[in-house]
């Protein structure tokens, strides 16, 4: 029984561990169709900032169904799973946890006004932790949490 339980647990590691390349090659392809659509996410995320549902739970998980119906669909259709939110004067977030490709691991995209270097074009980060950071700019990163559990 314990040989069969590994041998699943090691099949489902490796068929969800697409290898960073071509994790990084997944995730650019992700960053430039963003970018074909940046200013509709823009516009999103400046909607749920405005949103009173949202300013009503900062710092928690929001269901897309939990908020009003043009935000809802609109959330459903860029198969977003959650939105969190902060939103001070100092600092606004709103990040995306994304249904995108399981391989490659949990997917957020996240707009912040907060991190100005990780945001940058071309930033990267993949330290000894199982977290990829990618800059894509004008304020948005996406990051990538690898870990299986």
């Amino acid at each position: 029984m314990k040989k069969i339980l590994f041998t699943l647990l090691f099949l489902t590691l490796f068929s969800c561990n697409t290898g960073k390349d071509g994790r990084k090659e997944i995730i650019k392809a992700k960053i430039e169709e963003f970018r074909k659509n940046q200013k509709e996410w823009t516009n999103l995320t400046e909607r749920i900032l405005k949103d009173e549902t949202v300013n009503h739970k900062l710092g928690q998980l929001i269901i897309p169904n939990d908020l009003d119906k043009s935000l809802a669909e609109e959330l459903n259709e860029r198969e977003i799973k959650y939105v969190s939110v902060e939103n001070s004067l100092e600092c606004k977030e709103v990040e995306y946890q994304k249904e995108w490709d399981n391989s490659i691991g949990t997917q957020f995209l996240k707009f912040t006004t907060c991190d100005s270097l990780k945001t940058q074009k071309g930033y990267y980060q993949s330290d000894s932790s199982p977290i990829e950071v990618f800059g894509i700019g004008d304020n948005w990163l996406v990051w990538i949490d690898i870990d299986p559990i």
